[in-house]
């Protein structure tokens, strides 16, 4: 994958990313640190708190927009 798209890939995602207070970026953070990757270790209000802030990290719009990314390094192989 070209440096080109990497740059644009992090920058979607450093956007994104901004969309959450620091506050919240640093829950979600230690949320997800002390998930170590697996949801049941976190309580009912935890898991929930995870999805909230996620949500508003807007995946589907970054999706759409990385999206056109992977097809260009697709079709560069």
């Amino acid at each position: 994958m070209p440096w080109v798209m990497v740059l644009q890939l992090a920058m979607t995602l450093r956007r994104h990313w901004k969309y959450l207070s620091p506050g919240e970026r640093a829950t979600l953070a230690m949320l997800i640190k002390k998930s170590q990757g697996s949801p049941r270790k976190l309580t009912a209000s935890e898991r929930a708190e995870v999805r909230l802030l996620v949500r508003k990290l807007e995946p589907i719009a970054i999706a759409r927009s990385v999206a056109p990314i992977g097809r260009k390094a697709r079709g560069r192989r």
